[in-house]
């Protein structure tokens, strides 16, 4: 479910007026579907939220209002289907963090994290779909990418509990608080709270803030093992 980097799908050319002077606007599009999802993008970027309209979408692309309908039910569908795709691009971001990081437990740890909180500061508008009021949270399709998401992180705990580094028992109560961690710290970055802080330093206190949890759940794991 993964989606690359959003590129900006090329404006149509807004066609000549009729002899009664109104705008015909076409309502096919090259790829009408591709260019309202990058529009929709667009625009929560712009605005820093989601209250657009499809006719504004429509208006900005150069179709018909009635255009966006052939491919997206309502805004809600839309917004679901951004949802489903920024799901699989975070997915696909934080799996690629772990596979680069090697075998060591904590540097996977450390890179799953700052993947997570990466993927907030260069993927705004994705990120807040992701958990936006307006995404049909009943559609199996969101249900599916959720779950995609979550495994990434419950076989990472998985691993760790059988090789005895993390305490055993219900992935999920471990899953929990490490996904607080990634997200609270991607919320404030991309709220812009932790600013000033230029990328190194960033990335120091990403790093940071999850070695602390880390330390903290090895400490928790029966033995002496420490990673």
């Amino acid at each position: 479910m993964a989606s690359p980097p959003r590129r900006r799908h090329p404006r149509a050319r807004t066609p000549p007026a009729s002899a009664s002077g109104s705008v015909e606007r076409p309502y096919h599009h090259g790829d009408l579907r591709r260019a309202v999802l990058e529009e929709a993008l667009a625009l929560i970027e712009e605005q820093g939220n989601a209250s657009f309209t499809l006719r504004e979408v429509a208006r900005r692309i150069g179709v018909s209002h009635a255009a966006p309908y052939r491919h997206f039910a309502d805004k809600r569908a839309l917004m679901t289907e951004l949802a489903v795709q920024a799901s699989a691009a975070l997915a696909a971001q934080i799996s690629a963090a772990l596979a680069e990081a090697g075998g060591e437990l904590r540097a996977r740890f450390l890179a799953a994290g700052f993947a997570y909180v990466r993927f907030a500061l260069e993927h705004p508008a994705p990120f807040h779909v992701m958990y936006s009021g307006e995404v049909d949270v009943e559609d199996p399709r969101v249900a599916a990418a959720a779950a995609q998401n979550l495994g990434v992180l419950l076989g990472f705990i998985e691993e760790a509990q059988r090789a005895g580094a993390f305490p055993p028992g219900d992935p999920m109560a471990l899953a929990v608080p490490v996904w607080a961690m990634h997200h609270g710290l991607a919320t404030l970055a991309a709220s812009g709270a932790l600013s000033k802080a230029g990328p190194v330093e960033l990335r120091r206190l990403v790093d940071d803030a999850h070695a602390r949890l880390l330390d903290g759940l090895l400490l928790a794991a029966p033995g002496p093992s420490r990673a």
